[in-house]
């Protein structure tokens, strides 16, 4: 799953840092590494540009979808964290699940064609939002 970004010829200078990677971003002019790339402990690939690029734009540079960050569906995910989640987990969790929605939008926008798969994230995303608080 990771080794499809992490060998992607549009990502410069990865090497390994920590539990994850680190690479020169491609969504903005970067001389020094900013970006972290990790899997999260759900399957997931967890990507974050330190400089401020959105994930969904790093992602389209690589010449991805935010779907090649997700495991495919039959692979055996781990069980959701305890109830006692974390502001900052919660933030960043809600932070992606906008990112989807926005790639979607985008995509739509720009006449792309929306995948069945593609819909049924974007409704997830959208559960997920409102049970974070009516964040959406």
């Amino acid at each position: 799953m990771i080794e499809k970004i992490l060998a992607n010829p549009s990502l410069k200078g990865v090497r390994k840092a920590g539990k994850g990677w680190q690479a020169v971003c491609p969504a903005h002019p970067d001389k020094n590494p900013s970006l972290s790339v990790r899997e999260g402990d759900d399957g997931r690939v967890l990507v974050h540009c330190h400089a401020g690029c959105a994930t969904a734009a790093v992602v389209a540079a690589i010449g991805l979808s935010m779907a090649d960050l997700y495991p495919p569906s039959n692979t055996p995910r781990k069980p959701p964290p305890a109830p006692g989640v974390s502001r900052r987990e919660l933030s960043e969790a809600v932070e992606f699940e906008r990112t989807v929605l926005y790639v979607l939008r985008c995509d739509a926008k720009r006449g792309r064609g929306i995948s069945a798969v593609d819909l049924q994230r974007g409704q997830l995303a959208k559960t997920r939002l409102v049970l974070a608080g009516g964040l959406l």
